[in-house]
């Protein structure tokens, strides 16, 4: 149980990738509108910026196509939002002062750690709402956990089904509030640096002790008690 909630902690000798101390990449573009599908629905995705990041991730969420905000409002092409940091923020901060966890929208941070509150910069922390219709970006999602670094690059886009209202995006990573995550269509995303820690290797290994225990308590014989 103590390997399972410290699972997530960051390694603080944790190699970063010298990507991440660079500042997400954006550049006005002049591309037309585009439809795209997701789950037999259609969707106009209307490019505004080129956007790329590299950046650790701190939190994140998947969204299901059978449940939840998603689903009732036919939003299949955002499959995940992912909370990332970058710069001083993943090398000199002690992140594990801080709890990070998204909502169905939004990614929030807290800490009691006064010494690591004011250290922290709130203009290089950001919750991406990632669109896309590319089956290998849907892979590397699913792959990702708390500690990965990750790239991934496409379009500040707007975003929805045709005559329908259209999902904004902010442009400037120093807004808070409503708006003030980034909305990407993902051309192209990997996975360049992941955290390895001690309590994860225990995870692992108290799963495996207890399908042996398991395996063994069946395979064991037991005598019924008669009276």
């Amino acid at each position: 149980m103590t390997a399972w909630s410290n699972r997530d902690n960051f390694d603080s000798d944790m190699w970063i990738h010298p990507a991440v101390a660079d500042e997400p990449r954006q550049s006005p573009v002049d591309e037309p509108e585009f439809t795209t599908h997701a789950n037999d629905v259609d969707y106009i995705v209307r490019p505004k910026y080129r956007y790329e990041l590299t950046g650790l991730v701190v939190s994140f969420k998947r969204f299901s196509q059978d449940y939840g905000l998603h689903k009732r409002w036919n939003d299949f092409i955002n499959v995940a939002d992912v909370c990332v940091v970058w710069g001083d923020n993943a090398t000199d901060v002690d992140l594990n002062a801080f709890d990070f966890w998204n909502g169905e929208f939004t990614c929030t941070f807290s800490t009691r750690n006064e010494t690591a509150w004011r250290r922290f910069d709130k203009n290089k922390l950001s919750n991406n709402h990632l669109i896309t219709d590319s089956p290998r970006v849907r892979e590397v999602i699913e792959e990702l956990e708390v500690g990965d670094q990750v790239r991934f690059s496409g379009w500040l886009a707007e975003y929805g089904e045709p005559g329908g209202p259209f999902r904004s995006t902010s442009t400037t990573r120093t807004d808070t509030g409503d708006g003030a995550c980034e909305t990407v269509y993902v051309a192209d995303m990997e996975i360049v640096g992941s955290m390895s820690t001690i309590w994860r290797h225990l995870v692992w290994l108290s799963v495996a002790g207890l399908l042996v225990s398991i395996v063994l308590w069946f395979r064991t014989p037991h005598h019924q008690l008669r009276r």
